[in-house]
């Protein structure tokens, strides 16, 4: 499979590469993981009966204060004491927290029966609470949220896989990482101010007084856009030289002609993006539509009351 920063750019049109470009490759890498966090949320939210497709499994826990974050829990496990003899745990409140030590209340836990809660902290505690002898420990079923690549290490640009992630919705991380890419890409992309018949920068057309450290032939002030204008009218009105207004007139001439050139191109790629940008959001968006479950009908509804 192509890594994720190919099959990106062959849906953008965008280069996406080590260079200072937009995106860059740290971005596009950070647009993954946040587009697979996205769609888990997504999924599990539209079709929960899916949610096993997005769980990872914690190592075999010797304590108990094991934390899965914000993640939602799935199921908790407890050894029984013979190795890899698994048995579910119940969820209960902490408000129980001694009561399942109590040997004679009813809601006593045994190592057959085991139960875990959670604390305000988001640590899981389970009972009988695991000796550290090695047959005894827990583990936890939770969704994931902190993704990876297949084989364990960080995701980023060069991946083709995604860990405890279904390989069916590999795509929609992708059509994700790359909608962020154009929108990366369309910020950076400079549509400059300009006057109001559309022809000239705003800072081209001011007529200002000239700085009172303004000379021309010193290069620092070359740059000062602002007061080309005014070193025109200098030169007329002033120095009465048609011969350096007409270079000083020449220059504005070329200056403006060049920035029209810039903003055609800049505003004809940010169009072609702009349209690639819609038809991939409302792609990713309608595959999300399609997963939602419909409404059960008016008969249906009446069938169902009878």
């Amino acid at each position: 499979m192509a890594a994720f920063e190919d099959q990106a750019m062959g849906l953008t049109g965008l280069t996406i590469d080590g260079s200072s470009t937009a995106p860059s490759r740290s971005e596009f890498s950070t647009f993954l993981n946040d587009g697979v966090i996205d769609v888990t949320s997504k999924v599990v939210k539209l079709r929960p009966q899916d949610i096993e497709n997005f769980t990872r499994e914690s190592a075999e826990q010797t304590s108990n204060g094991f934390n899965p974050g914000s993640s939602k829990i799935v199921s908790v496990v407890r050894e029984s004491g013979t190795n890899n003899q698994w048995y579910p745990c119940k969820k209960l409140s902490m408000a129980l927290e001694y009561k399942v030590t109590d040997v004679e209340s009813l809601h006593f836990a045994s190592k057959f029966h085991p139960v875990y809660m959670i604390s305000q902290n988001r640590n899981v505690h389970v009972y009988p609470s695991p000796t550290g002898d090695g047959n005894d420990t827990f583990k936890v079923l939770y969704v994931n949220y902190s993704p990876e690549e297949t084989d364990g290490t960080a995701l980023d640009h060069a991946s083709t896989g995604i860990k405890w992630f279904p390989n069916d919705k590999v795509y929609l991380v992708v059509i994700y990482a790359a909608i962020k890419s154009l929108e990366s890409a369309m910020s950076a992309k400079s549509i400059p101010t300009v006057s109001g018949d559309g022809t000239a920068p705003i800072e081209l057309t001011d007529v200002s007084i000239l700085d009172d450290d303004n000379t021309i032939d010193v290069r620092l002030d070359q740059g000062e856009i602002d007061q080309w204008w005014s070193t025109t009218g200098h030169f007329i009105e002033d120095e009465e030289d048609t011969e350096l207004a007409i270079a000083q007139i020449q220059k504005i001439t070329a200056y403006v002609q060049a920035y029209q050139a810039q903003l055609a191109g800049n505003t004809t790629d940010y169009g072609w993006m702009q349209a690639r940008h819609q038809i991939l959001s409302q792609q990713y968006t309608q595959t999300f539509v399609m997963m939602a479950p419909t409404p059960p009908s008016q008969p249906q509804q009446r069938a169902a009351r009878r």
